[in-house]
């Protein structure tokens, strides 16, 4: 498998940098980007992405679309991912296909009906409501908990197969996807049940040492271990999936904890997983062995580090840091032919440089319309295994 397309030009030109700094110039290439992500669509009505790659990549991807969405103002795609929601919305509305063998792949699903329901992309008379796909998700996977064994925390599958597939894994994203999950409810419903879910949820983490004193995150831990011996791999969307949630956090509550905990997660992010510059995935990226999971997370992890950006101001500038110059690596080496996983990082970058410059700054510089419409973007108008885990 080849390198991310973009690092070998960590050294980019100071004119390319500068272009990078315009914002004109970030949403249009988001604009070209996005348009070639979709293109990598079989059906072109539903945002699936091709065989080989995971049912929760494409949940992940139709997030990318609606992040871009927010980031520009562009709302060309709202219909696709909204379309594909509810495509995939079960008979019980919580994403209960025959693909989620993980609470971790639900999870997913859920975070983009959360995303689209946040921004109150429009649903057809009669259907679902996003909130509520969401919702149930969540109420499911509270269900789940399990305080059985290592005091809480939830196991990586749904059921218990053979209890060698991962049934007794505890991973950080699974628990990381529903400690978002529940932060991003808590201050979108103003529940405060579901907010002291979400404190639990990053506690169990925290106690289990999945979460260092650096704010190192590692892998996840076996309940036959009594979650004693952490799986110590780094990855970044473990890393990032916990920016993006306790800046909810931050942002809710208003206690300095949780703005401390997400500085303090961006500078594990840009201490483990930037290199000469660019995001970097650094157990796999280097010698080119990341696996069709594996090279999505710098991705989400891109797309997380500007949603908080977004909404918490105190760490604005640490994250535009890093994604204005990944933004001007992308923008000197991006092309039509990068790939699906290509297109989704680059997109993802993108749109958190955008981000993080507040919507205020992009809106005062002219490219923001009426209601969010941008203004000239251009083209837009088997067996499996937790990363870093041995293939059961």
């Amino acid at each position: 498998m080849r390198p991310s397309h973009y690092l070998s030009l960590a050294t980019a030109t100071s004119s390319v940098l500068a272009n990078a700094q315009s914002t004109s110039s970030l949403i249009s290439t988001a604009a070209q980007i996005a348009l070639s992500l979709k293109s990598t669509y079989p059906n072109p009505s539903v945002a699936l992405l091709p065989h080989p790659f995971w049912w929760w990549e494409s949940g992940s991807s139709i997030d990318a679309l609606l992040n871009y969405g927010i980031a520009t103002g562009d709302k060309t795609y709202e219909a696709l991912a909204a379309n594909t929601l509810l495509n995939q919305a079960t008979g019980t509305n919580d994403f209960m296909t025959a693909d989620a063998t993980g609470n971790d792949d639900q999870a997913w699903w859920a975070l983009a009906a959360l995303t689209a329901a946040e921004q109150n992309v429009p649903v057809a008379p009669g259907a679902v409501t996003f909130l509520a796909l969401a919702q149930n998700v969540f109420d499911e996977q509270k269900a789940r908990y399990d305080g059985a064994t290592c005091g809480g925390g939830l196991k990586w599958k749904i059921n218990v197969g053979n209890g060698l597939d991962g049934w007794h894994y505890k991973s950080t994203i699974t628990n990381g996807l529903f400690f978002q999950l529940a932060a991003r409810l808590a201050k979108l419903t103003g529940d405060e049940e579901t907010l002291a879910w979400a404190e639990k949820a990053y506690d169990w983490v925290v106690g289990v040492q999945l979460i260092d004193g650096e704010f190192n995150v590692y892998d996840g831990v076996e309940d036959t271990e009594n979650c004693e011996v952490v799986n110590n791999p780094q990855w970044s969307y473990n890393t990032g999936v916990f920016i993006l949630g306790t800046a909810a956090m931050a942002e809710q509550t208003g206690d300095s904890k949780w703005t401390d905990r997400t500085k303090g997660l961006i500078e594990a992010a840009q201490r483990n997983f930037v290199r000469d510059g660019a995001l970097f995935e650094t157990r796999c990226e280097g010698s080119g062995t990341c696996n069709l999971d594996q090279v999505s997370f710098k991705g989400t992890l891109a797309r997380w580090m500007g949603a908080a950006a977004d909404i918490l101001p105190e760490v604005r500038d640490s994250v535009a840091n890093v994604m204005n110059e990944n933004a001007a690596l992308v923008q000197g080496s991006w092309n039509v032919d990068a790939g699906v996983m290509g297109h989704f990082s680059s997109l993802e970058i993108m749109d958190a440089a955008i981000r993080a410059r507040g919507e205020a700054l992009v809106a005062a510089e002219g490219f923001l319309g009426p209601k969010g419409a941008v203004q000239n973007v251009g083209a837009a108008g088997s067996k499996r295994s937790i990363a870093g885990r041995l293939w059961w």
